[in-house]
């Protein structure tokens, strides 16, 4: 409403000053007319009188002549008619220029404003003998001003109504033409910012608003189809993430799968074997419960192994929980150590402290896992594969932005071959290995990345050709979720 109130406004003010300059230009015009003809009255007047006057001033004498001009004021209560010489002291009151004038036979008429406002003052030069005069008509403009003034008021007071009429009018034209119309298109804006895409205002006029509140009602849809467009796909991607994760998982289960099976042997041939010595009679008594106790130990020594296997195999929902990561990297390593034993590597955890966080245990053991088996196939001779545990300040990657500020460090350190300066920057990349035909699929560190990212952190790579690599992985400590990380 506040455009069309603008809109409404500005035409008022400029119809109400065209037309009052058009009615100030015509009352001018009508009061310059009047004193035009009232300067022609006079010359016709001034001119007939003045033969008549010469002839009584030759046959009759001056007071003759005088008592013609006296005769002719009582017929006359407007125009007063006198005589001047001239050359007399009662002329002093024109100037030297109208002066000139009049010595040179001609007519003048003026408006003189200085004895009487508005007084028309024409003379007509009269030659008697050799003095010459003039017979001065005066007429005060009271009437034809008087006249204009009333004529202004009746203008004024009808420019007053036709402007009152003309905003009443454009008002309610305004209203509904402008206001009422940009209001709806308001309220759609402010709907569709608010997420309503199904908004909808269709204008009945057939003008730019209109043209407008179709080009918003395409936008909407347009936004709404987009909308549902980057959802699917986003669902989409997501899917096929889980599904890639998942099928690492299952890749890395596989290498996993023989040296669970070589973990299980020993346990398995000691329940075995305790069996026969109850069951042959061999133990007997006190040694009997030694026997049966040593079985239910080492049967829950394999539930463990199982349960660590099939809980890092399966899909779950995100889950974060309080977690102790330095119990969780040697539970971790424990399941790993048939896979770095057949290698003759030793597998070391290094941790100062507990480091408590809230994370999804399932998540973060599957990058560690991820990390720890390419460190192992990295490896082709005996040595040490090192996790180092610890708090330290980092300056988060560009993509993340932020200060520096202390972060949780996990490093997984191989005494591999290394990586080339050249590959290192592609590492992170889905599909890329530089392992050899069978050993990967190119998806163990992406997979790794994205897991982290889920947590507000990330990994870094660093290596030395000949002496191994070094993987970082970097979580927001206690007090800062994953979401102040990423900020």
């Amino acid at each position: 409403m506040k455009l069309a109130r603008k809109l409404i406004f500005a035409l008022v003010l400029l119809a109400f000053a065209v037309i009052a300059g058009l009615e100030t230009v015509e009352a001018r015009r009508e009061l310059s007319r009047a004193a035009q003809d009232m300067r022609h009255d006079h010359r016709l007047l001034g001119h007939t009188l003045g033969g008549s006057f010469v002839r009584a001033w030759e046959l009759e004498g001056e007071e003759q002549a005088l008592t013609l001009l006296a005769q002719a004021n009582r017929f006359q209560e407007q125009v007063r008619l006198s005589w001047l010489w001239l050359d007399s002291a009662e002329a002093a009151g024109l100037s030297p220029e109208q002066r000139a004038i009049l010595l040179a036979g001609k007519d003048l008429s003026f408006v003189d404003d200085r004895r009487v406002p508005g007084l028309l003052r024409s003379f007509t030069p009269v030659e008697i003998g050799p003095r010459r005069g003039t017979i001065e008509i005066t007429e005060p403009l009271t009437e034809q001003r008087l006249h204009v003034r009333q004529t202004v008021v009746g203008t004024a007071v009808a420019i007053g109504a036709l402007t009152l009429t003309f905003l009443l009018v454009a008002m309610a034209m305004g209203q509904r033409l402008v206001g009422r119309p940009v209001n709806q298109l308001v309220g759609l804006a402010r709907r569709i910012g608010q997420g309503d895409l199904e908004a909808r205002v269709y204008l009945p006029q057939k003008d730019e608003l209109a043209t407008l509140a179709d080009a918003m009602n395409q936008m909407a849809g347009a936004l709404a189809s987009a909308r549902a467009q980057v959802a699917q796909e986003t669902a989409a991607r997501l899917a096929t993430l889980e599904h890639l994760r998942h099928a690492d998982r299952l890749s890395t289960v596989g290498k996993l799968a023989s040296g669970v099976a070589h973990e299980l042997g020993t346990p398995l041939n000691v329940v075995l074997g305790r069996a026969k010595m109850i069951s042959s009679g061999e133990a007997e008594g006190d040694e009997t419960r030694e026997c049966a106790r040593i079985i239910g130990e080492q049967a829950q020594h394999m539930t463990d192994i199982i349960r660590y296997l099939l809980d890092f195999a399966r899909r779950r929902a995100p889950q974060r929980a309080p977690e102790n990561l330095v119990e969780l990297v040697e539970r971790t390593l424990q399941l790993l150590q048939p896979m770095a034993a057949r290698r003759d590597i030793v597998l070391a955890c290094e941790a100062s402290g507990p480091l408590n966080l809230e994370v999804d245990a399932g998540k973060i053991r599957h990058a560690l896992t991820n990390l720890v088996v390419n460190g192992l196939q990295a490896m082709k001779r005996p040595g040490t594969l090192r996790v180092r545990l610890g708090r330290a300040r980092a300056l988060p990657p560009t993509e993340f932005g932020g200060p520096e500020a202390e972060w949780v460090r996990m490093d997984v350190m191989d005494e591999g071959e290394g990586i080339s300066p050249e590959l290192l920057p592609r590492v992170f990349e889905p599909f890329f290995t530089t392992k050899d035909v069978g050993e990967g699929t190119g998806l163990g560190l992406s997979v790794s990345y994205g897991l982290i990212r889920d947590h507000g952190g990330w990994i870094s790579a660093s290596s030395e050709p000949g002496r191994g690599s070094c993987f970082s992985i970097f979580l927001p400590p206690e007090g800062r979720d994953a979401q102040e990380a990423e900020t």
